[in-house]
């Protein structure tokens, strides 16, 4: 399947100059680097290429070099190809830059999460099977690099394997399977840099991130003896550790689920009855729950933004968790 998307890939990109790259708000590290090897290849044939997301990359990601290419000012689109990486549904880019795709001459899709929306003028390539976004982008140009310079080939390397590591939280998810080793194997010989992409992803934090966590670690409470653990990040928790919240874009995968704690609920508070919510559950269909608020991701972990008291909406998720997974017939409530 993927060879026929090739087809059509090339045939889009060989017939065109202009291209808009997006990904979803709050893009996290596989839309990222899918952006950046993406910019690099398609820059190497002479394309005009914009890189517009709705939120700059965390600073994390500015060891790759291409961060200062993200502009989140929108332009005229009606001359552009749109390419969606890591996304599927319009709406997901974020509604500051809902505008880009009101005139477009085509939109390429490229992702792995589970197709939502049917988009007008669009060619894609949607694989719930890959570990990552960058995953899919290795394959689909992997037969094209062989005559790149050493150096093209270790930035584009870097790129794909900061997507790779970030979606397998470094090779412990369980959509890891032998290929996903495979491409790791092929990146490193590209010259990716295993060490210098593992620590700037996941090591090296800065004094207010550690407040910030610590903090939100301590909200930590049990609910069902212990399957359903819930965590915030309150805007006191912010205003104390005085933290923006970018700082927390990985700390919905500090607590993780356990037989013992099959479901982690993490909320964010952006404002007053406002939150961001990620839920990680290994047996039960998060993604569902998810989707019943407008949000989406995968199976075993997923997320949403709601408008809605903190003590309304965990009583809601409660209460959904425990319909499916019947956990008041065998354990207490707190």
């Amino acid at each position: 399947m993927i060879d026929e998307f090739k087809f059509e890939f090339k045939k889009v990109t060989n017939n065109n100059k202009n291209y808009i790259i997006t990904t979803h708000e709050n893009p996290d590290g596989d839309g990222i680097g899918a952006q950046f090897a993406l910019l690099l290849y398609l820059e190497k044939f002479g394309k005009n290429i914009k890189i517009i997301n709705q939120d700059k990359p965390l600073d994390k990601y500015r060891f790759l070099g291409f961060s200062d290419k993200v502009e989140t000012k929108v332009i005229d689109s009606s001359d552009y190809i749109i390419i969606m990486l890591d996304f599927n549904e319009k709406k997901r880019a974020g509604q500051k830059i809902q505008s880009i795709f009101d005139n477009y001459k085509k939109i390429i899709c490229i992702d792995h999460h589970q197709e939502e929306e049917k988009i007008a003028d669009s060619i894609s390539y949607i694989d719930v099977y890959s570990s990552s976004t960058c995953e899919i982008i290795y394959l689909l140009l992997k037969d094209e690099i062989n005559n790149f310079s050493s150096t093209w080939k270790q930035k584009f390397a870097n790129c794909l394997y900061t997507g790779l590591i970030y979606d397998t939280n470094n090779f412990v998810n369980n959509n890891v399977k032998p290929a996903t080793f495979s491409i790791a194997c092929e990146l490193i010989e590209l010259g990716a840099d295993n060490n210098l992409c593992y620590l700037n992803l996941f090591e090296n934090r800065s004094l207010s991130e550690l407040r910030l966590l610590g903090k939100t670690l301590s909200s930590l409470e049990e609910y069902f003896d212990g399957k359903v653990v819930c965590y915030l990040t309150s805007q006191k928790i912010f205003n104390d550790c005085d933290a923006d919240m970018e700082l927390t874009s990985g700390f919905s995968k500090e607590v993780k689920p356990t037989d013992e704690h099959e479901v982690i609920i993490y909320f964010r508070e952006l404002n007053e009855n406002h939150y961001r919510c990620s839920i990680r559950s290994k047996n039960l269909n998060v993604q569902e729950i998810a989707k019943s608020y407008n949000g989406g991701g995968h199976k075993h972990a997923a997320g949403f933004e709601v408008k809605m008291s903190l003590t309304e909406l965990r009583n809601e998720l409660l209460n959904k968790i425990d319909k499916k997974l019947k956990f008041s017939d065998k354990y207490n409530l707190l």
